[in-house]
């Protein structure tokens, strides 16, 4: 397994997450976001996602954009 710090996008005008939010990548390909060492959501190696977490909070929020440019609306609409 690797991991590496999650870092903001350009639009998001942030220098870092301060190791807040990272990512895990398991040795079939598939990526865990973590926030605050919570599991948020998966990215599997087909391109599809799975929230693991059933909640939003405007931090976690900013996680999940980085990692997956996606909404509130958009997460919430994910299989949970």
């Amino acid at each position: 397994m690797k991991m590496y710090h999650l870092a903001p996008l350009p639009v998001q005008h942030q220098k870092s997450f301060y190791g807040k939010a990272y990512v895990t990548i398991e040795n079939n390909g598939e990526e865990t976001l973590y926030s605050y060492d919570t599991p948020i959501m998966v990215r599997h190696t087909d391109g599809t996602y799975t929230r693991l977490y059933d909640g939003w909070t405007v931090t976690t929020g900013r996680h999940i954009k980085a990692f997956c440019d996606m909404n509130k609306k958009e997460y919430e609409a994910l299989p949970f």
